[in-house]
């Protein structure tokens, strides 16, 4: 199986650094990546688009499947990772970002510790596993993902540890790897399940 993972587009708040909420859109740049996107996708043998539930992923898709004219299933699966609600909107850096981001940091080996409403990095990774296994299972052999940066990043930490993947490999991952908007990741699962990285973050697209 082919698997083509794509960050949504640029989205109204990317670019002012702010923690988004699931309705956050895509702005006139981040339409015009996604735009882009699709018509280098019209190159591309796609079966099926899966897609978060987020706006700026469900848009991001949308423009995809009406260029290349395939069926696009969405499901919470590929959703952006939860913050705590009371960064939402807030400003990244700001007083209660960093003062949250602090206390997360401290409890980062603690499976039942949560802040409030987020989910932690154990609850990240056990929806990662699902998100593998998910995509393993599609019966389409070209599948196309439209999903948010951090699910992205931990689809290949999966990929590349496994079981054996904790809070800190990931964290580090986290800290390691970038994208960029509607960049594209692609993988390859083999007849064995085994995942395997062909490109990262490709976005000759945009220039």
């Amino acid at each position: 199986m082919k698997v083509i993972l794509v960050r949504h587009g640029h989205s109204k708040l990317n670019g002012k650094g702010i923690h988004q909420p699931p309705e956050t859109e895509l702005s006139d740049t981040g339409i015009k990546q996604a735009e882009a996107i699709a018509e280098r996708m019209m190159g591309v043998r796609v079966d099926v688009i899966l897609a978060s539930k987020y706006e700026r992923a469900m848009h991001t898709a949308r423009i995809i499947s009406k260029a290349i004219d395939r069926p696009i299933v969405y499901t919470s699966l590929l959703n952006e990772f939860k913050n705590p609600s009371v960064l939402e909107g807030k400003k990244q850096g700001s007083a209660i970002d960093l003062k949250v981001k602090k206390i997360v940091k401290m409890h980062l080996d603690d499976p039942d510790w949560h802040y409030s409403d987020e989910e932690n990095n154990f609850d990240r990774i056990k929806r990662g596993k699902k998100v593998v296994k998910y995509i393993g299972g599609r019966k389409e052999e070209h599948v196309l993902v439209c999903t948010h940066s951090g699910m992205i990043r931990m689809i290949l930490a999966v990929g590349l540890f496994g079981d054996d993947l904790t809070p800190k490999d990931f964290h580090k991952i986290i800290s390691f790897m970038r994208t960029e908007n509607t960049g594209i990741t692609e993988c390859e699962i083999g007849s064995d399940g085994r995942w395997r990285l062909i490109t990262f973050n490709d976005f000759i697209h945009l220039k």
